[in-house]
């Protein structure tokens, strides 16, 4: 199930890079929404290994969250490089 999940959320996020660089925005714009889009399920995972880390588990909590957000970031990249590819060959 949990592999499930991950999976959803990195293809979640490599559609939403997609979308969100093929809007007409500013580019800050863009890239606030893009770490606003990213950080929740991370964090999720991430705060409580943090502020708990004398608890069993905590450690790995730590790595998968930083996990989630580092290829959450990257799957956000390569829908935004997707999009722009496409958009410079029309």
């Amino acid at each position: 199930m949990a592999q499930i999940l991950t999976a959803l959320y990195l293809l979640a996020m490599l559609a939403a890079g997609w979308r969100l660089f093929s809007v007409d925005w500013s580019r800050g714009v863009k890239v606030v929404s893009a770490v606003a889009l990213v950080c929740p399920i991370p964090l999720l995972v991430l705060i409580p290994g943090v502020l708990h880390p004398e608890r069993p588990f905590a450690g790995l909590l730590q790595s998968i969250g930083v996990a989630l957000l580092i290829c959450g970031l990257l799957c956000m990249g390569g829908g935004a490089s997707a999009a722009w590819l496409r958009s410079r060959r029309k």
